[in-house]
């Protein structure tokens, strides 16, 4: 794997790093351990709050960036994460890649003696493409993007590689779920938390190598990230309760998927700092 791309600004100073992972859960888990307590007095600002919660990253990365190179930094960083003319493949496959496991998953459950679910997509067709851009921007893909792919794993990538940063990433960006798991109404309050720390590193695994054969650009993640909340709503059986074992195939097939991808002989990973950064 061969990439030229330019990395955020400052990132080779490890105490922004780590500045920025611990603005980011800060930020998210102040806003979340506070929901529960203002949930009863207004389900509308503790459905916001929560929300917000899930900016945490994006929010860290902007201001790293801009702490650390100023408007010029910010330009350069954003110039980068919204590189578009990558190839259409990249994003078909972002995109459907969740549909290809997740069905998979699904015929392998049947033919195990299994039986799907309701889809709860099923007849409402204008739902679930309303569905599609409120997970984009309000479910967490355009929230934390921007900070796990934006910043955190070309700022690993420089001192670690991209496979051990995507597996130190992965571990991290699970963690940082970990109020969520004590929330009401919540996916994560219906995963055990290990399952769900496998799912969060295997798919950083998927999303760094789509980042690196991207040159850097963020948009690819953000479409798997999003395809992945909304075709698991769309998948018969997915989000239905007792679905234990489509739910293990599916992380199965996953995790398959990424130790291919961290196997498979690549070439090296280049990364260079944008013009106008400091450190």
């Amino acid at each position: 794997m061969n990439s030229s791309y330019p990395v955020a600004a400052g990132d080779e100073d490890r105490s922004r790093l780590l500045a920025f992972f611990a603005m980011a859960f800060a930020w998210s888990w102040t806003c979340w351990l506070v929901v529960p307590a203002i949930k009863a007095q207004s389900a509308l600002a503790a459905g916001v709050l929560s929300c917000l919660g899930g900016f945490g990253p994006g929010v860290a990365a902007v201001a790293v960036v801009g702490y650390g190179g100023g408007r010029a930094a910010l330009r350069a960083w954003l110039g980068r994460c919204l590189q578009w003319r990558i190839g259409w493949r990249w994003f078909a496959l972002a995109f459907l890649l969740p549909l290809a496991l997740m069905g998979l998953a699904a015929v392998m459950h049947v033919a195990l003696g299994g039986t799907l679910g309701f889809s709860p997509a099923a007849g409402h067709l204008p739902l679930a493409a309303a569905n599609l851009v409120l997970i984009l921007l309000l479910g967490g893909p355009l929230g934390e993007e921007f900070g796990w792919r934006g910043y955190a794993l070309p700022a690993l990538q420089t001192r670690h590689g991209w496979r051990v940063s995507s597996l130190i990433l992965g571990a991290v960006w699970g963690l940082w779920h970990l109020p969520l798991f004590f929330t009401s109404d919540t996916l994560q309050g219906r995963i055990p938390l290990l399952p769900f720390l496998l799912s969060t590193v295997a798919l950083s695994v998927v999303c760094a190598w789509l980042f690196n054969r991207s040159r850097g650009s963020v948009l690819p993640a953000l479409v798997l990230h999003t395809a992945v909340n909304w075709w698991a709503w769309i998948v018969p059986g997915l989000l239905v309760a007792g679905s234990v074992r489509q739910f293990g195939l599916v992380l199965g097939l996953l995790v398959l998927l990424a130790i291919g991808l961290l196997v498979w002989p690549q070439r090296r990973v280049r990364a260079t700092r944008p013009s106008g950064s400091k450190g």
